[in-house]
């Protein structure tokens, strides 16, 4: 009795084959960059090296201590789209021209000045519409409502900026100190610019501090990176030699 055996093809090479060229794609630089800047928004370029991988976080809330900086942090998204809506609560005597200066459309900004007690629910609402919120609580929250805004920022994207330390989970703590003005004289002359330190640390990722030295606002009441400061040369061999030489 003789028993014939059929040949069951090989399909698990293809198989393999096609599972690598997925993986392949999902790890490309190309495929990475567009899940970051799905998760991300643009920032003003001298703003990049303080941020992972250069752009603002969506559906999270950043810290923010200086009131500049946070204008200049809440720019890069406003004029990254002629679509994209800023709000700002609690905050009344936010400087509306320097925001327009650092790049913020004032025709596409809300303002609730006076949110009494209700600025989580202004800031929840406001979430649907705005990308970027700028935030100043008006009074002290309930941890349940801190959590639920978290929630909604994270459902919506948005990504609030806080003024003040914020009391709930902060993803980005950004902070400027060791200012300097330029453009007075002894009693004398109009200012000019601010030179500052800025320093960026944050959870996960962003937990190794990132700095940058920024003008802010620099003479065209923008942000740009400062000048690296000249370094003094030293006196080396060669010049003791040449001075030697010349008394000669």
């Amino acid at each position: 009795m003789s028993a014939r055996i059929a040949a069951v093809p090989d399909t698990a090479a293809p198989d393999r084959g096609e599972r690598l060229a997925v993986l392949l794609e999902e790890t490309s630089p190309a495929a990475r960059r567009a899940r970051v800047e799905a998760a991300s928004r643009p920032v003003l370029p001298a703003l990049e090296p303080l941020l992972p991988d250069g752009r603002l976080p969506k559906g999270v809330v950043v810290e923010v201590l200086d009131a500049s900086l946070l204008l200049a942090v809440a720019a890069g998204p406003a004029a990254a789209s002629n679509t994209s809506w800023t709000a700002i609560i609690g905050w009344p005597e936010a400087g509306l021209a320097a925001a327009a200066a650092y790049g913020i459309p004032l025709e596409r900004t809300v303002l609730v000045d006076g949110p009494g007690d209700h600025w989580v629910e202004a800031a929840s609402v406001l979430a649907d519409a705005c990308e970027t919120i700028i935030l100043r609580p008006t009074s002290r929250p309930v941890p349940r409502q801190l959590a639920r805004l978290e929630q909604r920022l994270r459902t919506t994207g948005a990504t609030l900026l806080a003024l003040d330390p914020w009391p709930g989970t902060a993803e980005l703590r950004l902070t400027a100190g060791n200012a300097v003005w330029s453009g007075l004289g002894d009693g004398w002359g109009q200012l000019t610019g601010r030179q500052v330190d800025v320093r960026c640390v944050g959870r996960g990722r962003a937990a190794r501090p990132r700095e940058a030295c920024l003008l802010l606002p620099d003479e065209h009441g923008g942000v740009s990176a400062a000048a690296p400061a000249p370094v003094e040369r030293l006196p080396g061999a060669g010049d003791a030699v040449a001075s030697v030489a010349a008394l000669a």
